[in-house]
């Protein structure tokens, strides 16, 4: 909330207290009865309530008030009472020193008589479930007695005496805790032994006053008395048996400034019900709880006070403090009637404190037994089902305070203009109804824009409507028609819930008047799904104001863009983004392959970006030719010298260039219908690069290549075109002529391969001395240098002639013996290989099996006779061999013949060896084998070792009279 709301909503009365408490009388029967008497005490259980008057009756009650059930007890007031923890049995004392017992169920009475008033009165907690039906009393005799029922009947048992009266007793599971003159004891009845007492406060006017005591479960036991409230937990002594000692400690003490009449937990905190005595003539305190005042008066908050100045008392007050002694609410009850006569002594404080409710406050004792610290406002801390409720007891009405769950809270503070905090209510409690948020939403919202804090109002939304449709629209709408929706559009939800179409459109449409919400509009139309609103129905509002006055903004130009995306229109969208110079632009082609509906726009893109339109053109120039990129450039150099912007002109003319300098390096031939244009671009941006473009390309015009480099004096160029046209002669008087280059005249001749070069070259480097000195110094590599020498007039001075001799001459020695030793080495590679050659198939074939085969007079085939031989190299021919014991496929593959008058190749399938000699009858293998030429054709990487085999894969051969098996 901002500083000027929060003020406004916490002006009318800056000082109140939110009340922790909501008040009603507790009306029906009861109020007829306090009519004719006055209340003495009551008790409270789960069931019922029971209510003492002065006459001596005991009232039963429902908890609206209602009389169930009565017994006229004693003859005496009431002084206290006490129900069993199942309800079934309830005891009352009076000052006639009677003490009685009531069945609620069944005729069961039973009475006890003592000599002197009885004040206090405790029923053991398992009174209906025990046999010995155990209760203790306690009076004005300054004894606490036991009666306990056994064999022979009930009987009384003093537990302790001589501390003077007691005025209070009170029993939880086993352990009795009693008041007297000197302190508050604590009594162990299953160890039957005291364990601990608290002192009385040393404050001389404590003596005359009256000891409250609560117990909160078996383990923590409240204490009041005077103005000190004390908070004492039980302990067992040194460990965790539950049958082990325990002792009691004291935890929380601290002092107040009024009388402690009543206290009872309450929650993480201390209820406690303070009086406040005062003065003859003294004035009361200002209420500080308007509210209830007014509610339980029947009038306004101003009725309330309408009292007498002439007070004896002030109105009792219901205080709760934290176990840290802080003081978070105070309520005057200034709505018990008569309260300005009653004493300290007439009030009570009864409570209904449920077991569980007890043991879920019990949390608040940390591991040392210090009291923890509280929040200031707790929502609810009780189950349902399980509210505390505390009776403020006067002697002519009860009144009846419950806590104040979310809803209670929520309506005081909306009813003090306290919005923040109602807020902050509904947010932490769930279990609030939904109409009660919308009432807080409802009316904080309605605040807000009183003051005209819109943008307040609208940051709160999500907080104070969050998944409520009908409540969003509700507010769009007013808004609307308060002209305000910029405001709200940043918070509106597009999910969770999902408003109607009609609602997104109009925030939309909102944005358009205003020139500055533009920008808005266009996050508003990236960021929203596009099912929220009709992208058509947008986009001809926004063309509309687009033509409007004023209505042509970037951001505006922007959102019809995106509209366009949206309906798929990309080609619309480009040309808004391209009209932009939009540097998206590159991405947005990329994304849905526009640069081929580019046309003739394609050149917007270099002047966006010159690089990043390059290099996308160049990525689809098979899609993007030239043919469209070259005019569309050139289009808009002219448009610029039209309007006579040259140095515009020549920017485009250079982006020209640069283009088709990348397109030639990724693809020499997409360009090539302006690569006559390019030598003249090339000669002007990058000279350097001409002659790598001269001799790459083949698809430029030789004459006008050649004007344009004599034009700018590019002679290097100039000599290669003259070249590549064959006019050889020019282009070697350029280099001799302008450029006084031997070498590059020399490479140049040497390139054309025509030995009347030499002789022009030579003839052109006689007419100067220097370049004839140079040509002597690098001709001798390529010409005899005597044709040099020879021509040289006589008379002409060359420099360093004799050294240049001398250089020529030892070039030429040096050339020669290269030569000599070049020849030398190629021939001694031969050799070597020949006979590496020579060896290596002369040993392929070490294994053979060979046997005599008689020539054929009527064919050309042998006819094989003799038996089987193995023969090896180095041991020659060995034993015969069957047949059936050879390693190769004898008989089931083909014997190739080789003779002396066959073919000298023949193909085959796998590897063959020919063998040509002339066949002599009679010789030896040895010999024959001596004389073969082996030569091999192999169709596998590992032939060669295989040929060592047990399993050849070499078919036999027959060589004149012998056929010979590789093993």
């Amino acid at each position: 909330m901002s500083d000027k709301s929060a003020a406004s909503s916490t002006s009318s009365i800056p000082d109140e207290e939110e009340p922790r408490l909501k008040y009603q009388r507790l009306e029906a029967d009861t109020g007829d009865l306090l009519l004719e008497t006055e209340a003495a005490c009551l008790c409270v259980s789960d069931k019922m309530l029971a209510l003492g008057t002065r006459d001596g009756t005991v009232h039963l009650l429902d908890y609206d008030g209602n009389e169930v059930k009565r017994f006229q007890a004693h003859k005496g007031p009431v002084n206290d009472l006490c129900f069993d923890e199942t309800a079934e049995f309830v005891g009352s004392c009076s000052d006639d020193g009677g003490a009685m017992v009531h069945s609620l169920y069944t005729d069961e009475v039973s009475k006890f008589k003592y000599s002197r008033p009885v004040k206090s009165m405790a029923l053991d907690p398992r009174y209906g479930s025990r046999k010995t039906r155990e209760f203790m009393t306690g009076g004005l005799a300054g004894q606490v007695v036991l009666n306990s029922r056994g064999w022979l009947g009930a009987k009384d048992n003093i537990i302790h005496t001589g501390e003077g009266p007691v005025p209070i007793i009170r029993w939880a599971g086993t352990l009795v805790a009693w008041a007297n003159k000197v302190c508050v004891r604590v009594y162990d009845t299953a160890a039957h032994t005291r364990i601990g007492k608290l002192d009385r406060p040393k404050s001389s006017n404590a003596e005359g006053t009256s000891c409250q005591l609560f117990w909160d479960g078996e383990q923590i036991l409240y204490m009041g008395w005077h103005q000190t409230i004390k908070v004492a937990r039980m302990r067992r002594k040194g460990t965790a048996d539950v049958d082990a000692l325990r002792t009691v400690e004291v935890v929380v003490s601290f002092q107040l400034d009024n009388l402690v009449v009543g206290l009872a937990p309450f929650g993480a905190d201390i209820a406690v019900l303070v009086h406040n005595p005062a003065l003859n003539g003294s004035s009361p305190r200002p209420p500080n709880n308007l509210t209830a005042a007014a509610a339980l008066s029947g009038g306004t908050a101003s009725d309330a006070t309408g009292v007498s100045t002439e007070l004896q008392h002030e109105p009792p007050e219901l205080k709760i403090f934290t176990w840290a002694r802080e003081e978070v609410a105070a309520d005057a009850l200034f709505f018990i009637t008569g309260y300005e006569d009653f004493e300290a002594s007439e009030y009570a404080l009864a409570t209904c404190y449920l077991p569980r409710t007890r043991a879920s406050s019990q949390v608040r004792l940390n591991g040392s037994g210090a009291a923890a610290p509280t929040g200031r406002q707790a929502t609810k801390w009780w189950a349902d089902g399980e509210e505390p409720i505390y009776y403020v007891v006067s002697p002519k009405e009860i009144i009846v305070g419950r806590p104040r769950d979310g809803g209670d809270r929520v309506t005081w503070l909306l009813e003090h203009s306290r919005y923040e905090q109602a807020l902050n209510i509904i947010e932490s409690d769930v279990t609030l109804a939904q109409a009660t948020r919308e009432q807080v939403a409802g009316q904080y919202l309605d605040f807000l824009v009183s003051q005209d804090n819109f943008t307040e109002a609208a940051a709160l939304m999500p907080r104070l409507l969050k998944d409520n449709a009908a409540m969003w629209e509700q507010w769009v709408y007013m808004f609307a028609q308060m002209q305000r929706l910029p405001a709200m559009a940043p918070h509106i939800p597009i999910e969770h819930p999902t408003l109607r179409q009609t609602a997104y459109e109009m925030m939309l449409h909102a944005f358009l008047l205003n020139r500055a919400d533009h920008s808005i509009l266009l996050a508003l139309v990236k960021d929203w799904p596009t099912h929220l609103y009709s992208a058509t129905t947008l986009t001809e509002a926004v063309l509309h104001r687009i033509r409007a006055p004023g209505g042509d903004t970037e951001a505006l130009l922007q959102v019809a863009a995106q509209l366009y995306q949206i309906q798929g229109r990309y080609d619309l969208a480009l040309a808004i983004y391209l009209r932009q110079q939009q540097p998206a632009v590159f991405d947005f082609i990329q994304e849905h392959h526009l640069l081929p509906v580019l046309h003739e726009r394609v050149a917007q893109l270099l002047s966006i970006d010159e690089e990043r339109a390059t290099q996308l053109l160049m990525d689809q120039y098979d899609e993007v030719p030239a043919s469209t990129v070259v005019p569309s450039i050139q289009a808009e150099q002219q448009r610029a010298l039209d309007a006579g912007d040259t140095s515009e002109a020549e920017v485009w003319r250079h982006r020209l260039h640069h283009y088709l300098d990348q397109l030639f390096l990724k693809d020499q031939t997409a360009g090539a219908d302006y690569h006559v244009l390019q030598v003249e671009l090339y000669a002007d941006y990058a000279p350097g690069q001409l002659m790598a473009f001269l001799v790459s390309s083949q698809w430029y015009r030789l004459e006008g290549a050649l004007q344009v480099c004599e034009q700018r004096g590019l002679v290097r160029e100039q000599v290669f075109i003259l070249g590549r046209m064959g006019n050889a002669s020019d282009a070697l008087h350029l280099i001799i002529q302008r450029l006084a280059d031997i070498p590059q005249a020399i490479e140049f001749v040497q390139m054309q391969r025509d030995d009347q070069l030499w002789e022009l070259l030579i003839s052109l480097a006689l007419e100067s001395p220097a370049l004839t000195g140079e040509l002597m110094d690098n001709i001798g590599g390529y010409v005899n240098p005597l044709r040099l020498l020879q021509r040289i007039p006589d008379g002409m001075s060359v420099e360093g002639l004799r050294d240049r001799l001398v250089h020529i001459i030892a070039d030429f020695r040096t050339q020669t013996s290269l030569r000599e030793g070049c020849n030398t080495i190629l021939h001694t590679d031969c050799l070597l290989l020949a006979q590496r050659l020579y060896h290596e198939v002369r040993h392929a074939l070490s294994h053979l099996y060979v046997k005599p085969c008689i020539p054929s007079a009527s064919t050309s085939q042998a006819e094989a006779g003799g038996q089987w031989q193995h023969w090896h190299a180095g041991a020659g021919l060995g034993a015969v061999v069957d047949q059936q014991d050879l390693p190769g496929p004898q008989g089931t593959k083909q014997l190739h013949l080789r003779r002396k008058e066959g073919p000298d190749d023949e193909d085959l399938e796998t590897v063959w060896v020919g063998i040509e000699y002339p066949a002599a009858a009679g010789s030896d293998v040895a010999s024959q084998t001596s004389n073969l030429k082996f030569r091999e054709q192999r169709h596998g990487k590992t032939a060669r070792q295989k040929g060592m085999d047990s399993q050849p894969s070499l078919p036999s051969l027959v060589v004149a009279d012998t056929a010979i098996l590789p093993d």
